[in-house]
């Protein structure tokens, strides 16, 4: 077809242009797209789609870590707590949040506990509860207790295998020694 006949449909070679167009990109983005051997791999727009996902949050990640995270450390670092009663007065001295988290994390771990690492409060049976030891030194006893176990286990499994192999070479050992014996005493095994 030349442009003559493409005017004479109402068509310009534009508007020609912009259909192909369009329905070669249409054709790209919904149709399947091969590797070298042929096997498809996917359509062209969900991996576009993918891409796009992955290049902004790497740039939302990049964007937050330099303006955002600062921001949200000097704020933590800089939030003033005061303790007050129950009718909101202050008592106590202000403390920074930092210093808050460090004494917080210093109480939960010099608080009494049971024999099965709960306090008081934590603990259903409260009437019987007995406070034996500190939580640092349960957790340190429970991690000792995990960790003897756990060698144990390896060394037995160890232990087993060797043994497992000595007894299987000396029944081997034996049981032919004993056919050896009968065949020199003339008893047909």
């Amino acid at each position: 077809m030349d442009a003559k006949t493409l005017e004479a449909l109402g068509l310009s070679s534009a508007d020609l242009e912009q259909k192909l167009l369009d329905r070669l990109v249409e054709a790209a983005m919904n149709g399947a797209i091969f590797d070298e051997e042929g096997e498809p791999i996917g359509r062209l727009g969900r991996r576009l789609d993918e891409e796009i996902k992955k290049r902004l949050d790497e740039g939302i990640q990049a964007i937050g870590e330099k303006h955002v995270l600062p921001k949200v450390a000097e704020i933590l670092e800089g939030v003033c707590l005061q303790a007050t009663n129950e009718w909101g007065e202050a008592k106590g001295k202000p403390m920074t949040f930092i210093q808050y988290l460090v004494q917080r994390a210093e109480r939960y771990m010099h608080e009494k506990v049971n024999f099965s690492g709960e306090s008081k409060a934590e603990c259903r049976d409260s009437y019987s509860w007995r406070g034996e030891q500190t939580r640092v030194t349960h957790l340190i006893h429970a991690h000792l207790k995990y960790s003897i176990e756990t060698a144990l286990k390896t060394a037995l499994k160890d232990f087993d295998k060797h043994v497992a192999a000595g007894l299987a070479e000396t029944v081997k050992a034996k049981l032919e020694e004993t056919l050896s014996t009968l065949k020199k005493l003339g008893v047909k095994a």
